[in-house]
């Protein structure tokens, strides 16, 4: 993401990096209902073992964090085309990044079968990369400092890599 901030640090503009963030963002939920979409069948067809009921509860979880991602870039969207204001954004910024803490808390939180510990380990690795580039973003649009932005970029990057391996640890772990 490149973001510019004017002298007057009224106007940031940005290309279409949200646009980008929000279709990776839906193909990595899209992925996910795919590797995992087998467990709901297996779950159907023969009951409820430990396993599942895990997967079961890392869908919901994974489910409302795309639902939180996908909300706050539209929010930023609404910030790109002056419909908020750097402090509104702050906010909301704030706002995301304690949600993001409480589902990390939350992942913390499960029962985790000894076979998707890795995978869970992916995770949290990623929804800490993304609240930490969600906070660089925030100091970049309170400070105008470019580094804060292209360190916010790198760690949304990762985050992304840190998800698509955590779900291709907990398929094979199936």
């Amino acid at each position: 993401m490149t973001y510019q901030i004017s002298e007057d640090k009224s106007a940031i503009t940005y290309g279409n990096q949200i646009r980008h963030w929000t279709v990776v963002a839906s193909i990595a939920i899209s992925l996910l209902y795919i590797i995992l979409s087998d467990v709901e069948d297996v779950t159907a067809q023969y009951g409820v073992t430990t396993n599942e009921e895990f997967l079961n509860d890392f869908i919901g979880l994974t489910n409302k964090s795309g639902a939180l991602t996908n909300s706050y870039h539209q929010e930023i969207g609404k910030w790109e085309n002056n419909q908020y204001s750097n402090t509104t954004i702050m906010m909301i910024t704030n706002g995301t990044v304690a949600q993001i803490n409480n589902l990390i808390d939350e992942t913390n939180n499960l029962q985790i079968p000894e076979i998707f510990k890795d995978g869970i380990s992916l995770y949290t690795k990623s929804l800490e990369a993304e609240r930490d580039s969600y906070k660089q973003f925030g100091d970049f649009i309170k400070t105008g400092n470019p580094q804060l932005n292209e360190t916010s970029t790198d760690l949304l990057s990762d985050s992304l890599k840190y998800e698509i391996e955590a779900f291709k640890a907990i398929q094979t772990s199936q």
